[in-house]
């Protein structure tokens, strides 16, 4: 004959499930932490570059104005 579930034996089925459950969501906030790094690190890089591209522009413009080159 097949053993009765009790109320107990349900919660430590569910507890398991939710250990499970919060093991997951703990690997994916740490995934997610680590491509918000890489994102903000990838702005910063464009935004360095933007501001590089802006500073050789104006660099040009006073080399041709004065004559320098």
């Amino acid at each position: 004959m097949a053993k009765k579930t009790t109320i107990d034996d349900l919660a430590v089925i569910i507890n398991k499930e939710f250990e499970k459950t919060n093991k997951k969501i703990e690997v994916n906030h740490k995934e997610l932490k680590r491509d918000i790094a890489e994102i903000k690190l990838k702005f910063a890089y464009v935004a360095w570059t933007i501001d590089l591209e802006e500073i050789k522009q104006r660099v040009k413009v006073l080399e041709n104005k004065t004559g320098i080159k």
